[in-house]
């Protein structure tokens, strides 16, 4: 090559997806950006392909948040795409969006009955693939070095459609769904896909990689799977500020997307725990911040809880909260609003279902209840305790900057990255038992 020739472009980590993709704004797509992020630290140039327009739900054009730029290129079958806007062509969307609207209005003036329920549509990440899905996904082209991961195991069918050496597959796992059904209370509400053990396993062996989310679940891949190579790669998250952002005791947070977990949680706080704490400190004061309050609009809600919904910043809920909650009763894999609040340095009270996975590294930086009249006690013991608030506070940031900084969540995973472009990663292949658990705190 001579000093005039063109450099060779870069090769991509080409991620498949068939979930609804906007921004940060739940804890799967969060992950999803921050893999992205590491991948173009890696030297790989990010691309996202969505091979059906039932990613855009019953949302008929959306305009794509700022973290989305990492993404170099961004396609989605059978939607007009015009700079960050993404806009559905079906009228089918069109017209369920109307209607929904029609039926959240109707719930907020006081009407009921069936004709007013919400009625979301089907659960696109898990669906059927079909024809058109897989014509429009073999008809892309691949590049030499292009990495292919598939966002979550239902999309390992990409691997085949598009032609890519196992060397350099691998799947982003997110978490287990076979073992949510039985991971507590509440659990036979989740909106997931039901998956037994052999099934999921099958689906998991069609990749070269696996990326784990969290150690537990690594843990379980590597034992299933002897040949395929295994990579623990958390969410990553640094401090937020230099400095603590105390907030105000009395103040309350709940941060959660529309997944049934979260819906299950919040219902059970406001049912059982909010009138002891209301009761006892009657100033308390909850925000309840993501799509999880779409769940709630209509009902009544106890005074003193607010539902903001999805919002543009979550920073000045943060800095206003002296308190996050994290009641989950069922779930797995990655909790990563748990990770987020401890990165503001704020006092948690969480459950035990949120702390599976991350107990003897993060245990020390929340209160952890197995029940409601313990997770009020909580919540107002550390009301009254200032000092108390401000240890777990030091202690939480202390736990990110030492468990979540990319440069060290993320090694193993850019390293991979950067040896399946270069076609050299093999099979069979674990990373060594060392670096597998050099990383204890990543929920």
């Amino acid at each position: 090559m001579s000093a005039g020739d063109p450099l060779p472009p870069s090769p991509r980590a080409i991620i498949v997806s068939r979930q609804r993709l906007i921004g940060a704004t739940n804890g799967s797509s969060s992950y999803v950006i921050d893999l992205a992020r590491s991948a173009q630290a890696a030297g790989l140039v990010p691309v996202l392909w969505q091979p059906t327009p039932d990613v855009m739900g019953r949302i008929p054009c959306y305009r794509a948040r700022p973290e989305m730029a990492v993404f170099a290129e961004h396609r989605i079958r059978g939607v007009v795409q015009i700079g960050r806007w993404s806009v559905s062509r079906d009228p089918g969307v069109w017209r369920d969006a109307a209607i929904g609207a029609g039926r959240s209005l109707a719930r907020r003036l006081g009407f009921k009955g069936a004709w007013t329920r919400d009625r979301p549509r089907p659960y696109t990440i898990a669906a059927p693939w079909t024809a058109a899905d897989r014509a429009w996904l073999s008809a892309q082209v691949l590049g030499t070095g292009d990495v292919v991961l598939a966002d979550y195991a239902f999309q390992s069918e990409a691997f085949a459609l598009l032609g890519v050496p196992q060397g350099r597959s691998a799947i982003i796992m997110h978490d287990l769904f076979h073992r949510r059904a039985g991971s507590g209370a509440g659990a036979e509400r989740d909106s997931v896909a039901a998956l037994s053990r052999e099934a999921e396993v099958a689906l998991l062996g069609r990749a070269g990689t696996v990326i784990a989310i969290q150690q537990d679940e690594a843990n379980f891949v590597a034992g299933a799977l002897p040949e395929t190579r295994v990579i623990l790669a958390p969410g990553t998250r640094t401090p937020e500020a230099p400095q603590s952002a105390p907030g105000e005791p009395h103040r309350l947070l709940f941060v959660g997307s529309r997944t049934a977990p979260n819906s299950d949680a919040l219902a059970w706080f406001l049912e059982q725990v909010w009138p002891v704490v209301a009761a006892a400190a009657p100033a308390t004061r909850l925000d309840v911040v993501g799509t999880v309050a779409a769940d709630f609009a209509g009902a009544r809600v106890p005074d003193g809880v607010r539902l903001h919904g999805l919002v543009a910043q979550l920073a000045p809920f943060y800095a206003r909260a002296g308190i996050v909650i994290a009641p989950l009763r069922f779930g797995s894999g990655l909790k990563i609003k748990l990770v987020e609040a401890l990165a503001w340095g704020k006092p948690m009270v969480v459950s035990p279902v949120t702390l599976q996975g991350v107990e003897e590294a993060c245990g020390p930086a929340v209160m952890v209840a197995d029940s409601a009249a313990g997770f009020a006690a909580a919540i107002l013991a550390l009301q009254q305790d200032g000092a108390l608030r401000e240890r777990l506070s030091q202690t939480a940031r202390a736990a990110v900057a030492a468990h979540f900084a990319p440069a060290g969540t993320h090694r193993a995973y850019r390293a991979w990255l950067q040896e399946a472009a270069k076609g050299s990663t093999g099979a069979g292949t674990l990373l060594p038992l060392e670096t597998r658990a050099a990383i204890s705190c990543f929920q």
